[in-house]
């Protein structure tokens, strides 16, 4: 009996030692995915611009239009009208470019951090059940010191009123540093305090896999002096600065 005990205590312990390692090697493994998919993702932004006469990025339909599903049931509640959920999946200019939806799938995706759109106040379990996409574009205006990427299509009842996207020779200015699009709640309008904000990163902390002008990826650490918006009287996209 005295042997048993000695032999479960030691299990005990090394399960408790390998957890942590196994949780860590999980959310390594989720994040090297949404770096794989957003890459892809990037690529067919360049390719959407190349066949553009004028050298646009794509309109769309609201802010998860750009690619991915229609789900089988959008939300469009407590603000997320404008979401994009109700687009249908061809009416996605990215998904001509890339034939597979699940890409615009994060693995990681916890749903949405805003007020009134968290899984615990009703809303969708993940951004991919609500509107289709997990990943969050620099949609019809500037906005965190980022420069609008995407502008609005126009098309459907619920969209802002056309409006233009970036264009290449704009993103050339400095590819490297212009953010293009990134994990949902990247923008400073959600929480970082919550479980739903903790896709890649620890609670409390503003970091996420983040989309560049380049189509290079990475676990972006947002500066300390990057939590203001030009709603707000923040400041305006900068080339000069860390990001825009």
């Amino acid at each position: 009996m005295i042997e048993l005990l000695v032999v479960i205590a030691i299990i005990a312990i090394l399960a408790a030692l390998l957890l942590p390692a196994l949780a860590k090697a999980k959310k390594e493994a989720t994040r090297t995915q949404c770096f794989d998919n957003q890459h892809q993702i990037g690529l067919a932004y360049h390719m959407y611009a190349s066949d553009d006469a004028h050298g646009y990025y794509p309109v769309q339909d609201g802010w998860g239009a750009g690619g991915g599903q229609m789900p089988t049931n959008p939300f469009i509640a407590a603000g997320a009208g404008d979401y994009g959920g109700q687009v249908p999946q061809d009416k996605r200019p990215l998904n001509h470019y890339v034939p597979n939806v699940n890409v615009f799938h994060c693995p990681a995706d916890a749903g949405d951090s805003y007020p009134g759109q968290t899984p615990k106040s009703g809303g969708p379990p993940t951004c991919w059940d609500g509107w289709g996409n997990s990943y969050l574009v620099e949609w019809i205006m500037d906005y965190d010191r980022v420069q609008v990427v995407s502008g609005a299509a126009g098309n459907y009842d619920f969209s802002q009123p056309a409006t233009k996207s970036i264009k290449l020779a704009e993103i050339a200015v400095k590819p490297a540093t212009k953010v293009i699009q990134g994990d949902w709640d990247w923008q400073t309008d959600r929480s970082m305090a919550t479980v739903e904000s903790t896709w890649h990163n620890n609670i409390g902390d503003r970091r996420q896999v983040m989309l560049w002008g380049d189509s290079h990826v990475d676990f972006y650490q947002f500066p300390p002096d990057s939590q203001v918006d030009i709603d707000s009287g923040g400041e305006l996209p900068d080339p000069n600065y860390a990001f825009w």
